[in-house]
């Protein structure tokens, strides 16, 4: 099995541990999107970097731009911190591009525990 492989099914191996957390998997997909090489692949598979770990990064920033009880936050900027997370900052990332539609989502604090 190649590193882009091993890489994908360590993502996919830890979604699957929690089959309810829908933050978990809608960020390892998108993760999973972005192992398209070897050097990215690498990255994924360093052993301290999960995607429980990537989460609490980025309910650690989410929480730094609380307004009242929420914060909101983009949907690309959420991904982007997962991305920055694991050193997977391309520069073209057709998601976050100009053409990309704008999409937001309103997340409370208390839907993380």
């Amino acid at each position: 099995m190649g590193k882009i492989e091993e890489a994908i099914k360590k993502i996919n191996t830890e979604i699957q541990k929690q089959p309810n957390n829908r933050y978990l998997a809608l960020v390892g997909e998108h993760i999973i999107d972005r192992i398209t090489s070897e050097a990215a692949a690498e990255k994924v598979l360093k052993e301290e970097k999960t995607l429980a770990r990537a989460l609490t990064g980025i309910e650690n920033r989410a929480r730094k731009q609380i307004t009242g009880n929420h914060a909101v936050i983009e949907d690309a900027v959420v991904y982007g911190w997962a991305r920055e997370y694991f050193g997977l900052t391309e520069t073209a990332d057709p998601q976050t591009s100009a053409e990309a539609p704008k999409k937001g989502v309103c997340i409370k604090l208390e839907d993380f525990f």
